[in-house]
């Protein structure tokens, strides 16, 4: 799986992440997808009844997503009871590849694993396949994900259809599956609003019922975060092509968050629409304990939340293994160390070698008051030690999620972070003087000294801050509601993996959410041939994580102003 806290890996990310939020502003390459595509509709409304797949944030880890695209491949599945069948096709929700959209990437984390599970198989029915772009997607401007999912190709034996990164899709029984792309910062262009408008005017009626798929949760962001206007702009989506047009909102699908939850619209006690993340495809899992049992920021909806996975014990139960923080992510936590002793070098090269040195007077105290008064003098008469003391201070600082909607609070917990970490070097400094000069009896300057205080520094270091680290995520996110992505990327959870299954018929729509607890981690190559891989592994464990959601409609099919009804199907 992708390492996040890898230093190399956080540097080309956030590069990638500016670069494309500037550069998508500028070169938006929706406008040329419309001008050289017409407004496609893809039709499937010709059958009695039809099964759809739908998955989200798919490409880290090889395990999380070949167990999902396994379960995605097989022809017939029993989830505690109930007969499904393979979807006739698969949507792909978002965040298609991690951790940014190369095509070496894509080939690697998403359609390997896919060709491997479901082979392109000539002579046999191809299910369709449609996908929208998440930020991850966008992050080279579309470049690559308009070549993977709108030329035509074959991501195992699904074959993709659109031509461009939003699609209408025309389901049987007067059904419609609206996927749209809100580019980097929630935006909708306008060639995409004339699309949906067109469709909306010329091809539907009133009373069709549509299914929208979106590629992050606005309604969870607009609850927990100060400055997220995404629930803004679906809303207005929502309002100027759907509810204007008098057609029913029967569910919004969405990932961006690694987990399942389901929100339901409740009035007089009814359900009337449902807001499902379903972000379970591969990536790592994100934190449910900090979802809103009611989303109150929600004006215009009473938002209540109906199902969560993994369950919110679990998910705090989870949320300690970042205490493991340095084993999980040794390359971050080896930085930490290296940070220690550099500021330890610097110290000790801006005072006097022998009986003078910041080490000799370090081995002579015993209190931490003698120690802090030593380090603050120091660091007076030291420019560079000040600087790196600083940076290191706001760095941490600024990786507090300002955003969170407690920010004062936010900015206070990654400063004492900051400030925390910087007091363990400079102990960890005194110990090891008292250790090596005063225990040990070791010359300031020798070989045997100088070679036992770098090992010291980077191995302890490393351990006692990457520890440090792991608290404060910890406090974060289950004390303060905050950090739940730094905290939950960190422990890279492969397991904790859903997907959803439609089953749409004449009497009804009804939603199957899967979830695997624990992915299959034994997989072995059993074919060598390099074009077309197979694996052989133990059997992925299905089961539901809830019982079917069945939407049914009050009404004749003929009323143009029927209304869906929810029940839960036991």
């Amino acid at each position: 799986m992708v390492g996040w806290f890898q230093v190399k890996q956080l540097a080309a990310t956030g590069i990638k992440a500016i670069v494309s939020s500037l550069f998508g502003n500028y070169a938006d390459r929706r406008e040329i997808q419309a001008a050289l595509s017409g407004p496609e509709i893809y039709d499937f409304s010709d059958r009695q009844e039809l099964w759809i797949d739908y998955v989200a944030d798919i490409g880290d880890g090889f395990n999380s997503t070949y167990s999902v695209a396994t379960l995605l491949a097989e022809d017939r599945l029993t989830l505690d009871g109930h007969d499904t069948s393979r979807g006739d096709m698969l949507i792909m929700g978002g965040d298609e590849v991690y951790p940014t959209p190369e095509i070496q990437e894509y080939d690697n984390r998403l359609r390997g694993p896919y060709q491997a599970a479901y082979p392109v198989c000539e002579g046999t029915d191809q299910p369709a396949l449609f996908a929208i772009p998440g930020n991850h997607d966008w992050y080279d401007g579309l470049t690559n994900f308009l070549k993977v999912f709108c030329q035509g190709r074959h991501i195992g034996h699904w074959k993709t259809q659109q031509k461009r990164s939003y699609f209408a899709i025309k389901l049987p029984h007067r059904y419609w599956i609206w996927g749209i792309d809100i580019q980097l910062s929630s935006d909708i262009d306008q060639p995409q609003k004339n699309y949906f408008n067109d469709i909306a005017q010329h091809d539907m009626q009133p009373g069709d019922k549509i299914i929208l798929c979106t590629a992050e949760p606005s309604w969870v962001y607009k609850d927990r975060y100060r400055m997220n206007e995404s629930y803004d702009r679906l809303r207005f989506f929502e309002n100027k092509f759907i509810h204007r047009y008098h057609f029913e909102l029967v569910a919004t699908l969405t990932g961006d968050l690694h987990h399942y939850s389901r929100y339901a619209d409740v009035i007089h006690g009814e359900e009337r629409l449902q807001r499902i993340t379903a972000g379970g495809g591969g990536a790592f899992l994100h934190p449910t304990h900090n979802l809103g049992d009611e989303l109150r920021k929600v004006k215009e909806e009473h938002l209540v939340l109906k199902a969560v996975y993994p369950d919110k014990e679990t998910s705090r139960r989870l949320a300690f293994r970042t205490l493991l923080f340095p084993f999980f992510n040794a390359g971050f936590a080896a930085s930490l160390g290296a940070f220690y002793l550099l500021m330890a070098w610097v110290l000790e090269t801006n005072t006097s070698s022998g009986p003078g040195s910041l080490m000799v007077t370090l081995s002579q105290l015993t209190g931490l008051g003698e120690v802090a008064l030593a380090f603050s003098r120091v660091l007076i008469h030291s420019p560079t030690a000040f600087i790196l003391s600083v940076l290191l201070v706001i760095s941490l600082t600024w990786f507090a999620d300002s955003n969170a909607g407690k920010s004062r609070f936010t900015w206070i917990n990654g400063t004492l972070h900051g400030m925390i970490q910087l007091f363990i070097g400079f102990l960890l400094m005194w110990l090891f003087a008292v250790i090596n000069l005063k225990g040990l009896t070791l010359p300031l300057i020798s070989v045997s000294q100088v070679s036992l205080f770098i090992a010291e520094m980077l191995l302890v270091g490393s351990l006692a801050g990457g520890i440090m680290m792991g608290v404060y995520l910890l406090f974060s996110t289950l004390v303060l509601g905050i950090q739940d992505n730094e905290a939950f990327s960190s422990i890279r959870c492969a397991d904790y993996k859903n997907f959803l299954r439609f089953h749409l018929t004449g009497d009804a729509l009804t939603i199957y959410p899967v979830k695997i607890d624990c992915v299959v981690k034994d997989w072995k190559l059993k074919s060598e041939d390099a074009d077309n891989p197979a694996f052989e592994g133990s059997r992925v464990e299905a089961h539901l994580i809830e019982p079917p959601v069945v939407v049914r409609v009050a009404g004749r099919k003929e009323d143009h102003h029927q209304t869906p009804s929810f029940e839960r199907k036991r």
